[in-house]
């Protein structure tokens, strides 16, 4: 019953860092309230993204020693500071970068680790089905986060209101879920060989490269979805709604391509998400949007993008074992991290600069298509070498 309770925890605790994925709600409240700029906005997005996968390598220095449980906590308390924080900023750019972008971003490295490895570990014989759970709740989170931030905008709340009102509410959320992990032992203590042996592999570059493709496109978009629909007639419900399709289609995403990759594998299941979403960001960025089609694209790049969270995972313990999966993706993950940098920024650089998202998300497809012509590459070269040594 207590691994149970861990999964669902787990799942739990993601729905609630997943909200990071519900920023571009915010944009538009930032810059008419306290005239934060484009890049500034998609600054404190992407540095979340950037801190989360590192503090994920810090996090599991601290759960070989101190267990599972204790990564959620820190998580509540990062987490809470860093949204207070940014409530009590006055709408100050500096202290909203520090208390989201930093404090938060830290708070969810340490929730994510806690939450994605605690299921992996209490049931090992269904890692693929229970990683695609954990994963799933990360990306419905921006439902619930948006349902929430619209529901108190409609009620006259401010922006730094909202803030607040997350901090307190899913600080205090996260803590209590914390109690329920179940702190199995770590499984840094069977990793074999060390750490720095195993980065080094070509196997890890490849997937190192292939999650920052993957997800560079996918966060320039969902950073900036809301403003890329608003350059259309689309009403704002729509506009908001979109956020919703896309959060429920990356949970989706990550429970159909981590299902698919049992029958077809990991690496073609890639290939095949990141061509998907490559051609959905083209179309979102160069394509007149009607509402209906807003939807449709807001939905499929979120399908295709939930697609990385599982497979990159299940790839990575296909690669290097399940034992060595807490030590080795934080390092694969950097990827991400790199991804949340230059994504959402890019983004914002370009929007300020020309005023509309067509060459950003000429990039962003771009950069996407080439992560998935890496594993086909790498698919046709394992190939090769499998008929060389049949031959």
């Amino acid at each position: 019953m207590k691994k149970i309770l861990s999964v669902i925890s787990s799942f739990l605790i993601m729905l609630c860092l997943g909200g990071v994925y519900a920023w571009s709600i915010f944009v538009p409240r930032l810059t008419e309230e306290h005239g934060f700029s484009a890049f500034q906005t998609q600054l404190i997005f992407g540095s979340i993204i950037a801190i989360f996968p590192l503090t994920m390598i810090f996090a599991g220095k601290i759960e070989k020693t101190h267990g599972t449980r204790l990564l959620a906590i820190l998580s509540a308390v990062f987490w809470a500071s860093g949204y207070l924080l940014a409530g009590y900023s006055d709408g100050k750019f500096l202290v909203v970068f520090l208390g989201i972008g930093v404090l938060a971003g830290i708070g969810t490295g340490f929730g994510y680790l806690a939450a994605l490895t605690t299921p992996v570990k209490s049931f090992p014989k269904k890692k693929g089905l229970v990683t695609g759970v954990a994963a799933a709740g990360f990306g419905l989170a921006a439902v619930v986060m948006s349902l929430i931030a619209e529901s108190l905008s409609s009620d006259g709340k401010s922006v730094l209101y909202i803030f607040r009102f997350i901090g307190i509410t899913y600080g205090l959320t996260i803590l209590l879920l914390s109690f329920f992990i179940h702190s199995t032992p770590s499984l840094y203590a069977f990793t074999r060989p060390g750490t720095g042996q195993l980065i080094f592999r070509r196997d890890f570059y490849k997937l190192f490269l292939g999650i920052l493709c993957g997800t560079f496109g996918g966060l320039l978009v969902i950073g900036n979805l809301r403003t890329i629909g608003a350059q259309h007639p689309i009403g704002e419900h729509i506009l908001i709604m979109g956020v919703s399709v896309f959060a429920v289609a990356n949970f989706a995403g990550r429970l159909f391509w981590g299902f698919l990759s049992d029958f077809v594998g990991s690496k073609w299941s890639i290939v095949a998400a990141l061509s998907f979403q490559a051609i959905s960001i083209f179309i979102i960025g160069f394509a007149p949007l009607a509402p209906k089609l807003y939807i449709l694209l807001s939905f499929s790049i979120g399908f295709a993008f939930g697609a990385n969270f599982v497979l990159f995972a299940r790839e990575t313990t296909h690669v290097f074992g399940v034992h060595n999966l807490g030590a080795i993706y934080p390092y694969v993950f950097l990827g991400y991290a790199l991804a949340g940098i230059f994504g959402p920024i890019t983004a914002g650089l370009i929007i300020d600069i020309f005023g509309d998202f067509n060459y950003a998300t000429l990039i962003a497809s771009i950069i996407t298509l080439t992560g998935a012509v890496l594993f086909l590459f790498g698919i046709q070269h394992h190939e090769s070498i499998e008929q060389e040594h049949s031959s």
